[in-house]
């Protein structure tokens, strides 16, 4: 066995110990290869075995991302996350469509969460709230449109 097979083998190897841990996207595998000292060739040849055991799969990696996070946080936030991470646009968009076209019922939820019951808020909770909600991603304007009807307390949610 040569040295570059070997080397070659210890990166699969610890591209293998690095999924084990958690799933991460192509990008983000390559990047930890080559911040390990792994060549461009070793680090292509473990990412090329591990997809071909379907051990990395972007589409899936931003599904479960979708899924696990969407109920936190902003489609732009998503979105960001995910291109941060290295994943095709084309994957992004399908696994956001499968969130909800809008995104002030969800704005509302975390509004209640953090805020309790519908309510006429002081200025220090309005600005602790908008800054939770736009630190989440959400647009000013849609912020403002649902708290509007938070603080009027009227088919809140409903």
């Amino acid at each position: 066995m040569d040295r570059e097979e070997s080397r070659e083998k210890e990166a699969i190897r610890k591209a293998m110990r690095l999924l084990v841990s958690r799933d991460r996207s192509e990008q983000e595998l390559r990047d930890r290869l080559a911040r390990e000292g792994y060549d461009p060739e070793s680090a292509e040849a473990a990412i090329e075995y591990v997809k071909s055991y379907g051990y990395v799969n972007d589409r899936r990696y931003a599904e479960n991302y979708v899924m696990s996070a969407g109920s936190r946080k902003s489609r732009a936030a998503l979105r960001s996350f995910l291109q941060d991470k290295g994943i095709a646009g084309e994957e992004i968009e399908n696994a956001l469509e499968e969130l909800p076209g809008d995104e002030t019922e969800l704005i509302g939820q975390l509004l209640v969460k953090k805020a309790g019951q519908p309510h006429k808020m002081e200025e220090k909770e309005l600005r602790r709230a908008l800054g939770y909600l736009a630190r989440k991603g959400f647009s000013s304007g849609d912020i403002w449109k649902v708290i509007r009807e938070y603080q009027e307390g009227f088919n809140f949610l409903n």
